[in-house]
């Protein structure tokens, strides 16, 4: 978060300062509040989306896995293997055709190497029968005709060949038989629909009336359902079903797009299309849609959102979840891995089976009552609850979708002889849920909060007294604790970032220098305000000084530095995934940001007031503060509109549905920033 208001002081080695208004004293007890500017004619107010009429019964979950890849991939296939997945083949991020194999543990994010394809190979198709793995032609220089077979042990063999060489097509398995449907052999698609039981021999079992490649496809029983692909004359927005009772295939219906590139897959019996390269307005682009199917009234609705647009990518289902693993965001390939499972729908309270800790916690309070949202805000477009930390009401709180308060502190009572909790500008979650590391950064101190007791079980720094030595901070910021307990925060005004070990008041370690503010990361620091954990296991680090946005690696290596595009003041840098980065501008003329490692810009939505922070949801969607207009918002950036709001825009208040300065937000668990980051946050 920001160091301060307008007319607040920020340190700097020189003895010069970063100000919006005008340089003063500054920490120490809250003042009044200044009244926000007046919105600028040129951002009027964002309209917002009218929600659906009724959720449905059951929902499709989407979340960023909390690990990454050891390197990008597209193109290539997967298989469910025991409880791993096998990737095989595909297109490096230097566009090289790998015949690489590797296993994948979808739970924990371990990798390990599987051996080698007997013929590198990408846009191969892949397939199971009878517990044998098969890779079905692909290409490299050109399209071919092998069909590999794949040992448990990792060697790789020539089963047999296709009845022509074929790339670009998709697999299935139904019954003990693998079918291939679609593909190209280097000068025309094919429209046979193959079947084999052993990967060597191959009959016709119907003709596809739309000739495609890079089709998505899913099957059940004796249907086949094959969405989009490329045809000669571009994309195609059919929906085809092959009927393997009568041999027979027909367009049943359409996508909303024409796409390319997509996956298909079945979870509890639905089919959903995600991803690929859709074609809207003057040209194709990356989808990050994710599309239900309904075979009953071959009917194609929205069901969600990737956090990375993907082409190209692959699926494998283990467990009742899919894992979209790599693809190709429209730019690179990428290595990330995306979660999809079924959960029941959101029911009045919130409350997800199986989803977030939080909602079934004994300590919440009861959900009842009408919530306090304005108009129009789509419940939906929150995962959960999510915590807020209301600046200049010295609260917390955590708030369910329907705008309903759940918890609060401090309570009457909760706060000890001669405790204060003034000012909390920042609130996470630790990575076991049981607690909020608080920052309550102008009253220079660090609060660990047990959220079940509702009582301070841990504090750094000496309240209302700022400074350096141990025990004391100075405007610290964003305070988040590891997963061995190690909180590192960034304490602004002393130009470091502090890593801390409770229950010690004296700092594990100092990364920067101690009132030597420059920008030379990771070395010397000018006022950092906030070290926020990548996927890789590095850390993204502010600076409000110059404007900087810098990747650091755990063992002190620099990745990039680069000034966000536009930004007057940036703030608390986050990962949306890697090569894609968000920050919010805490200036009169607030935006939220997202640009690249080389500072160029992808997005941007304005009209905002002294934005602190923003944070990527699991749907694609994106929460923020807007501090000075007293409301947590949701942007849904493809509609470019705000779809949510707790709080009523610029009235500050303290009654249910009002905030005053809300300067923190994060996610309940399992969604929220330390639980989703656990598998790979790092130590510094």
């Amino acid at each position: 978060m920001p160091a301060g208001r307008p007319g607040k002081l920020i340190a700097a080695g020189s003895g010069l300062c970063l100000t919006l208004a005008a340089c003063s004293a500054g920490g120490g007890a809250a003042q009044a509040r200044p009244s926000p500017p007046a919105r600028s004619a040129s951002h009027p107010p964002p309209t917002v989306m009218q929600p659906p009429s009724a959720p449905p019964a059951v929902a499709l979950q989407i979340t960023p896995a909390p690990y990454q890849l050891p390197w990008p991939i597209a193109r290539e296939v997967v298989l469910a293997r025991g409880g791993d997945l096998l990737i095989a083949g595909g297109l490096t991020q230097r566009s090289a055709t790998t015949g690489a194999m590797f296993l994948l543990d979808p739970v924990t994010g371990r990798v390990r190497r599987a051996g080698l394809l007997a013929r590198p190979t990408q846009d191969a198709a892949a397939a199971l029968v009878s517990g044998q793995a098969y890779v079905f032609g692909g290409s490299a220089a050109a399209s071919v005709a092998d069909v590999q077979a794949l040992s448990a042990s990792g060697t790789t063999a020539t089963a047999g060949q296709l009845p022509e060489p074929r790339s670009g097509a998709s697999a299935v398995t139904l019954g003990g038989s693998a079918y291939l449907i679609g593909g190209y052999d280097g000068a025309s698609l094919e429209t046979p629909v193959l079947a084999t039981t052993d990967g060597r021999r191959f009959r016709a079992v119907a003709t596809l009336p739309v000739p495609v490649r890079y089709p998505a496809v899913a099957g059940v029983g004796k249907t086949i359902w094959v969405f989009g692909g490329q045809t000669p004359s571009g994309l195609t927005d059919a929906v085809q079903r092959v009927s393997l009772a009568t041999g027979r295939a027909a367009v049943v219906g359409h996508l909303p797009d024409p796409a390319s590139g997509a996956v298909a897959f079945m979870l509890g019996g639905r089919v959903y299309v995600a991803g690929g390269r859709v074609q809207r307005g003057s040209g194709p682009v990356t989808s990050n849609g994710v599309l239900a199917f309904d075979p009953t009234r071959d009917a194609v609705t929205a069901a969600g959102q990737l956090p990375v647009p993907a082409a190209n990518a692959a699926v494998g289902v283990l467990a009742g979840t899919a894992y979209l693993i790599g693809g190709n965001d429209g730019q690179r390939q990428v290595p990330t891995v995306t979660r999809l499972r079924l959960t029941a729908a959101p029911a009045a309270g919130g409350a997800v089976p199986g989803g977030p800790v939080l909602a079934s916690a004994p300590w919440l309070g009861p959900a009842h009552g009408p919530g306090h949202l304005a108009p129009h805000s789509d419940p939906s477009a929150l995962p959960g609850d999510i915590l807020i930390a209301d600046n200049w009401n010295n609260r917390l709180l955590i708030v369910d979708p329907q705008g309903r308060i759940r918890w609060q502190f401090p309570r009457p009572g909760d706060l000890g002889r001669g405790q204060s909790f003034l000012l909390p500008d920042d609130a996470f979650f630790t990575p076991d849920g049981r607690d909020i590391v608080a920052t309550e950064e102008e009253d220079s101190v660090i609060s660990v909060i047990d959220i079940a007791r509702h009582k301070i079980v841990y504090r750094y720094g000496t309240p209302g007294v700022p400074g350096s030595t141990d025990n004391h901070v100075a405007n610290p910021d964003d305070a988040m604790m590891m997963p061995g307990g190690t909180i590192i925060s960034a304490d602004i005004e002393n130009c470091r970032l502090l890593l801390l070990s409770p229950p010690s008041h004296r700092p594990y370690r100092v990364i920067g220098r101690t009132g030597v503010c420059a920008h030379d990361p990771p070395h010397l620091f000018t006022s950092p305000n906030g070290a926020f954990p990548a996927t890789n296991g590095d850390y993204l680090v502010t600076e409000i000084n110059g404007d900087w946005a810098s990747e650091i690696g755990r063992h002190g290596r620099l990745s990039w530095s680069t000034h966000p595009p536009g930004v007057a003041y940036p703030s608390d840098t986050n990962e949306v995934y890697p090569g894609r980065y968000l920050t919010a501008d805490y200036s009169a003329r607030g935006q939220v940001v997202e640009f690249g490692s080389r500072g160029r810009l992808l997005w941007r939505f304005g009209g905002l007031n002294h934005p602190s922070l923003a944070l990527p949801l699991p749907n694609g969607d994106v929460l923020v503060n807007d501090d000075y207009n007293d409301r947590v918002i949701v942007i849904d950036p493809a509609a470019h509109r705000i779809v949510w709001q707790y709080g009523h825009t610029g009235r500050p208040g303290t009654a249910p549905g009002y905030l005053n300065d809300p300067d923190g937000v994060d996610l309940t668990p399992p969604d929220s920033m330390l639980i989703s980051h656990a598998g790979t946050m790092g130590r510094p």
